[in-house]
């Protein structure tokens, strides 16, 4: 999602009608950027909109700077000087892809719902087709981290329908094709786990391939059973009292870990599933 190609467009097509002096700066800045020396860029941006407040180029020193706080993992100054962009730039072609960066930046946090609804709200404004295209491949990745397979697909699809030769289009044939073909993933039953744990102790252990858990869990239940049924047995009413309330704390809590190893085995099933992903987008992540 990289917008090099359209910044260095604007500044070739601007820098003609700049002063000598101010004809330097804005490569300098550019050519740090590129070089991936995001605080020297930054500052040579900065340098450039003092000097020259009203230069032509003030919005993509603006984006690089944003740009720059982002790639330095600055979160939170990347994300208010990108809000602040679309404020004081709202008709710059390069409004849009500072929300795009928005998008991304709350995908990065892992705000999945709040990304999608960012990325929705630019969809209804841009016309611009790669960054629809790169919307919609965001917004793919966003359903493939909450495990909803479908509206992932439905993304990619969109994102690979885009009329654009660029990499995440052919990524997103491949992810969608993926998606569809290994999902729904084989997963555990929460309330099947619960379930047999509480008729039969261990079996829920079983169930979700704990065998180690699934035996002590057998064991220490059968063994206040047995203590229990030989309370009873001589008459000592007392303890079994005693051994039931505590046999009966483990027993219920035999049933809850069975529905804990369940979803630690679904989380486990869904992160590799999504690791396989990645690997799969061969560095053409958001």
């Amino acid at each position: 999602m990289s917008t090099a190609s359209c910044l260095l467009s604007i500044i070739v097509l601007t820098i003609g009608g700049i002063s000598s002096e101010e004809n330097q700066q804005p490569r300098y800045a550019e050519q740090l950027f590129e070089s991936g020396d995001y605080q020297a860029a930054r500052r040579a941006y900065k340098r450039l909109l003092f000097y020259h407040p009203n230069t032509p180029l003030r919005d993509t020193a603006d984006y690089r700077i944003a740009q720059s706080y982002y790639h330095q993992n600055l979160p939170e100054l990347a994300e208010r000087s990108f809000r602040e962009f679309s404020a004081i730039h709202p008709n710059s072609p390069l409004r849009f892809q500072s929300q795009l960066m928005l998008g991304q930046l709350h995908f990065d946090a892992e705000k999945y719902a709040l990304a999608r609804t960012m990325l929705f709200e630019l969809l209804n404004r841009s016309k611009d087709v790669e960054v629809i295209a790169a919307a919609h491949y965001l917004r793919g990745w966003c359903y493939v981290h909450t495990s909803d397979w479908n509206k992932a697909i439905t993304e990619f699809r969109r994102a690979d329908a885009a009329e654009i030769n660029r990499p995440e289009k052919e990524k997103a044939r491949q992810l969608a094709d993926t998606v569809l073909n290994e999902t729904p993933l084989s997963l555990k039953s929460l309330e099947m786990a619960g379930w047999l744990s509480t008729i039969i102790p261990g079996s829920g252990q079983l169930y979700t391939g704990n065998v180690k858990e699934a035996i002590f869990s057998a064991a220490v239940t059968g063994t206040f059973i047995y203590l229990a049924a030989d309370a009873v047995r001589e008459r000592r009413y007392v303890d079994c009292a005693g051994i039931s309330l505590v046999g009966w704390h483990f027993y219920w809590g035999n049933r809850t870990d069975a529905r804990r190893l369940a979803t630690e085995y679904n989380e486990q099933r869904e992160q590799a599933f999504i690791e396989i992903l990645k690997r799969q987008a061969d560095g053409v992540l958001p």
